[in-house]
């Protein structure tokens, strides 16, 4: 079976450059653009499913991803963005960087050992996001995911595809670009990647 992943396309939680997880956010013009960018990238892929968070900006990628196709999205909250809590929710990155650098710099570098304060801890993260994908490879059907780029690197993860140590964030090996999909073979229990950000 394969696997398509696409992160959200351009919210407006992005353009405002704040500190955001659950957020609901909905796609800038832009983001609406990118969305349908990946759906035309996607034109000739096969897949019968499409599992979406549920968060605005996650949903409304995958509905434009899948135009001109009988498939419609399910809604799938384990496949949401990491909850980063009420006290960061909102905050400008510049902000969180001067108040507090070593968690603005530990969030970026080394997420999975980095603890927001009243939000979600990597291993919860973690944990509801593999369930949920342990779910759709059971089902066996070639299937789009569209969520958010934590939450699309923690599935790489957990099919053994990226290591803790790579970035979370930041332009880097792991950095899920909008508008570009990426795509996992499984076969015998194991997982291929096919290509990223694609």
């Amino acid at each position: 079976m394969y696997l398509y992943l696409v992160r959200h396309g351009e919210s407006e939680g992005n353009t405002s450059g704040v500190f955001h997880g659950q957020k609901d956010f909905p796609l800038t013009d832009k983001g609406r653009e990118q969305a349908r960018e990946s759906g035309r990238k996607l034109k000739e892929k096969h897949f019968t499913r499409c599992c979406a968070s549920d968060l605005k900006r996650a949903w409304e990628t995958a509905q434009l991803c899948l135009e001109g196709r009988d498939i419609e999205p399910e809604a799938c909250p384990d496949l949401r963005e990491h909850d980063v809590g009420s006290l960061l929710e909102g905050t400008p990155w510049p902000q969180l960087r001067e108040s507090d650098p070593e968690l603005a710099q530990g969030y970026i570098h080394d997420w999975f050992h980095t603890y927001v304060p009243g939000g979600e801890s990597p291993e919860a993260m973690i944990e509801r996001v593999s369930r949920c994908v342990d779910v759709i490879i059971e089902r066996g059907e070639d299937t789009l995911i569209a969520a958010h780029n934590v939450c699309l690197n923690v599935i790489l993860h957990h099919l053994g595809l990226r290591e803790e140590a790579i970035a979370i964030q930041g332009r880097t090996a792991s950095f899920f670009e909008q508008g570009c999909y990426t795509a996992i073979e499984i076969a015998d229990g194991k997982a291929k990647l096919l290509g990223f950000n694609l």
